[in-house]
C-alpha cells in the first residue's frame, strides 16, 4: 500500500465543484485562519501517515519575548470561547440580536455565565481539550463545527457522551458530506494519550449502523436538536442524517484527533532556550509519535479511514489543565 492524499475542507478547490453545499458550510466557520498565530508555533503540517489516511499536524506552544511558554494566555484564549464551543447557535444569534436591539450587553455576559457553569470543575477535566480540538478545526482545518452536546448535560460535574466534538466538512472528490467524530486526550505520556485516543475514536467509525451503533445516539441529538438560523442548510444536512433518506448514502464518516502530551523540550527557566531549539527538539520527537500512530491505527483497523490528528506537546498538560480551569474561575480547591 502506497502512501494516501487526503481532503478536507478546501475552501477554494470545493466552493468551486460542489458550491451549493459548500456555500451553506462555510459560514459556520467563527475563527480566521490566522487566530492561532500569536499562541502556536508549526512544527510540520500534513504530515501524510504511511499506508493509511491519517494526516498528523504537529505544533508547539509559542514563547514569550522573554523565552517562557504562552500557556497562560493560551488557555485565556480557549477559555474566551467556551461560548461558541457550548452553546448552540441560534441561542447566540438570539442574544446578539437582544444586545444589538436594546444597547445592553447583558444577554451576551449572560451566555458566558451559562456556558461556564456547563463545564465540569474536576481538576482532571479534559474539556478544556475538547474545546481547543473544535478551534483547531475551525482554525487550521477550516471544519466548522455541527452540533454541541454540551447543553444536554444535567450537571456541570458530568462529562458528556459519545464524541467530544462533531464537525462537518465536504468532500472534494465527489461532494459527499463528511462527519469528523472528534476525540481528545490530554496525558502525561505521548503514547498513552495517542492509544487512548484512537481506541476511542474507531467505534464511531467502524461501526456500520443499526440501533446499537457507537454513532447513533449523536446522530439522533443531532437529527432532533441541531440548531441553526439558516433554514436550507438545517434541512438539508437532517436528509443527510436521516438513515431513512437516500442522502445519508452521501454521508462519510471521518475522525478528528487532538493528543496533548508533556515534553521537556520546553525551557524552563526565562532566556534559557530559543524557539528554534525548541522546534528542533520536537521535530525529533514527532518522528516518534508518527510512529505511535501508524501503530495505533493499524490495530483498531481504522487506515481506510480519514483521520486528522493534531499532535501538540505542552510544558506540562497539568498547567494547562489549571490554566483553564483559573481562566473559567474555577480555584484550585474545586473538586
Amino acid at each position: 500500500m502506497t502512501d494516501r492524499s487526503v481532503a478536507t475542507l478546501d475552501e477554494q478547490t470545493i466552493s468551486e465543484q460542489y458550491p451549493d453545499l459548500y456555500t451553506l458550510l462555510i459560514p459556520l466557520l467563527r475563527t480566521k485562519s490566522d487566530d492561532l498565530d500569536a499562541y502556536l508555533e508549526l512544527v510540520a503540517c500534513d504530515a501524510v501517515i504511511s499506508n493509511t489516511y491519517t494526516r498528523a499536524h504537529c505544533y508547539f506552544i509559542a514563547l514569550d519575548g522573554n523565552k517562557r511558554p504562552r500557556v497562560k494566555d493560551f488557555a485565556r484564549f480557549i477559555a474566551n470561547r467556551i461560548v461558541d464551543f457550548a452553546i448552540p447557535r441560534v441561542e447566540i444569534i438570539r442574544a446578539f440580536n437582544d444586545s444589538l436591539r436594546t444597547g445592553s450587553s447583558a444577554p451576551i455576559v449572560s451566555l458566558n455565565k451559562k456556558a461556564t457553569n456547563l463545564f465540569t470543575k474536576l481538576p482532571q477535566s479534559g474539556e478544556g481539550g475538547e474545546v481547543l480540538l473544535s478551534i483547531l478545526a475551525e482554525t487550521f482545518l477550516r471544519l466548522p463545527q455541527l452540533f454541541t452536546k454540551m447543553v444536554l448535560k444535567t450537571s456541570g460535574e458530568m462529562h458528556v457522551h459519545g464524541s467530544d466534538g462533531i464537525h462537518v466538512g465536504v468532500n472534494d472528490r465527489n461532494g459527499n458530506l463528511s462527519i469528523y467524530w472528534g476525540e481528545s486526550k490530554l496525558y502525561k505520556n505521548a503514547a498513552a494519550a495517542v492509544n487512548q485516543c484512537f481506541s476511542s475514536l474507531a467505534p464511531f467509525l467502524l461501526n456500520a449502523g443499526g440501533s446499537g451503533g457507537e454513532q447513533e445516539r449523536d446522530l439522533q441529538l443531532m437529527r432532533d436538536g441541531l440548531s441553526l438560523d439558516d433554514p436550507n442548510l438545517l434541512a438539508a444536512l437532517k436528509r443527510y442524517l436521516n438513515p431513512d433518506d437516500p442522502m445519508f448514502k452521501r454521508l462519510e464518516y471521518r475522525g478528528l484527533c487532538l493528543v496533548g502530551f508533556d515534553s521537556d523540550s520546553y525551557p524552563t527557566s526565562p532566556n534559557s532556550k530559543e524557539a528554534h531549539q525548541v522546534k528542533t527538539e520536537i521535530e525529533t520527537a514527532f518522528e516518534k509519535n508518527k510512529t505511535q500512530i501508524l501503530n495505533r491505527v493499524t490495530t483498531e483497523k481504522i487506515e481506510s479511514f480519514v483521520i486528522e490528528i493534531f499532535c501538540l506537546p505542552f510544558p506540562r498538560v497539568d498547567e494547562f489543565r489549571e490554566a483553564f480551569r483559573a481562566e473559567l474561575g474555577f480555584s484550585s480547591e474545586q473538586s
